[in-house]
């Protein structure tokens, strides 16, 4: 990144202003099992909505989180907070056991090793992972995508060198909000969007 690109990402991370989901009298979900929980109360319980309990505690930039109220008789409110310190989780197993997986991968497989990359470049593909998504969710760069029960997922560009050949290729990645500033990896790959040669 030249020091262009970083004086314009300075500037995005500390002109945003976040906020944080807000669904009282509910804990927020920090993880699968619990938005699970969650899912299954809101189920049992009509006074809760799953979804309203899974958005609990999770941080958006102001102009690109969901809006409450989300249902009729919806208490969510957004609170604005100072700022996110982001925990970004990019699990290697996305990569070793569903990218590079022969069975899983609906076609993934060949396309990341057309650009040079294997099995063996699993963990080095979670940091980058990881490393750009940071940079993006803290920069406002992500796109809100569905929200159901089991909470919101977001959408990050991702832009790797390849290793075959030369430019980059750009794609879209899926994650799942969790509360206080964590997002957790769900879909590696969703559609190229740009080459460079």
């Amino acid at each position: 990144m030249n020091w262009e690109s970083t004086k314009q990402y300075a500037y995005k991370i500390f002109s945003r202003l976040w906020v944080q989901w807000v669904h009282e009298g509910t804990y927020p979900a920090e993880t699968s099992g619990k938005k699970m929980l969650n899912t299954i109360l809101g189920t049992l319980i009509s006074s809760h909505c799953p979804q309203c309990m899974n958005l609990n505690g999770c941080c958006f930039v102001k102009e690109k989180a969901p809006s409450p109220p989300l249902h009729d008789h919806c208490h969510c409110y957004m609170s604005d907070i100072s700022g996110i310190n982001p925990v970004v989780e990019c699990p290697t197993e996305k990569f070793s056991g569903y990218i590079f997986s022969e069975n899983k991968s609906g076609g993934k497989k060949d396309l990341f090793e057309s650009w040079g990359y294997n099995i063996i470049d699993s963990t080095v593909l979670a940091q980058e992972f990881t490393n750009q998504a940071k940079l993006a969710y803290l920069s406002g760069e992500y796109y809100l995508g569905n929200l159901d029960q089991f909470g919101q997922r977001i959408s990050i560009l991702i832009t790797l060198p390849r290793k075959v050949g030369t430019g980059t290729v750009s794609f879209v990645s899926g994650w799942m909000v969790y509360p206080n500033g964590k997002i957790i990896l769900t879909m590696p790959y969703g559609g190229k969007i740009h080459e460079t040669a």
